[in-house]
């Protein structure tokens, strides 16, 4: 019999279909970090994303990459991840009718990174991909031991969404972001075509 052991995470549905790299088999899922019970401390607006995407990218970025700018011209990369995930763990993953009015990123998927062992059981390490001003990163459950298979798990996601940067998918979505006045304000962000717009909206539209 094959068993399975989560560290650090729980599930209730699998999303879309896996994609394997690096000798980890990912899946998107509905769940959390830590345990059913458990209240986890979630990163606060303002902190930078652990293990960001730009740390991963060797040499010159992919040209879709290149094009994607926020508002004051500087470069970002949670568009194109964000355009990204549907097309490597299906079309249902991210996509939604209806944005909440309470997002404060453009990303905040769960995923499951899971490792045969040579006993044949699977060891299976949950993280959230995430996005801070439109900077992606991962957020793993805080654990000092697990250090080196985190680093490891980042690579290969970063590696395997990295393997076809021109396969994407198109979106609309949006978050919201305080200004330099500390009000809120909600960013509708469109990707199609493999270019990309943002525009600020009025909140209390929302």
């Amino acid at each position: 019999m094959v068993s399975i052991v989560i560290k650090h995470g729980w599930f209730h549905q699998i999303l879309g279909k896996s994609a394997q790299n690096g000798g980890f088999v990912f899946l998107a899922l509905l769940g959390d970090l830590g345990s059913e019970l458990e209240i986890i401390s979630y990163r606060r607006v303002g902190e930078d994303p652990m293990f960001p995407l730009s740390d991963y990218i060797e040499g010159q970025p992919p040209s879709i990459l290149q094009r994607c700018e926020d508002l004051f011209g500087e470069s970002v990369n949670a568009v194109w991840v964000r355009a990204r995930i549907p097309a490597v763990f299906g079309s249902n993953i991210l996509i939604g009718l209806s944005v909440p009015d309470y997002k404060y990123g453009l990303i905040e998927q769960m995923f499951m990174a899971c490792e045969l062992g040579s006993n044949g059981d699977w060891t299976a390490y949950p993280f959230i991909c995430e996005d801070y001003n439109l900077r992606a990163g991962l957020r793993f459950y805080p654990d000092a031991s697990l250090t080196e298979i985190y680093e490891r798990i980042a690579k290969a996601f970063w590696e395997l969404l990295l393997l076809e940067p021109k396969s994407v998918c198109a979106f609309r979505d949006g978050y919201l972001h305080y200004n330099e006045m500390d009000d809120e304000e909600w960013y509708n962000v469109v990707f199609k075509h493999g270019l990309f717009s943002i525009e600020i909206i009025d909140s209390t539209l929302f």
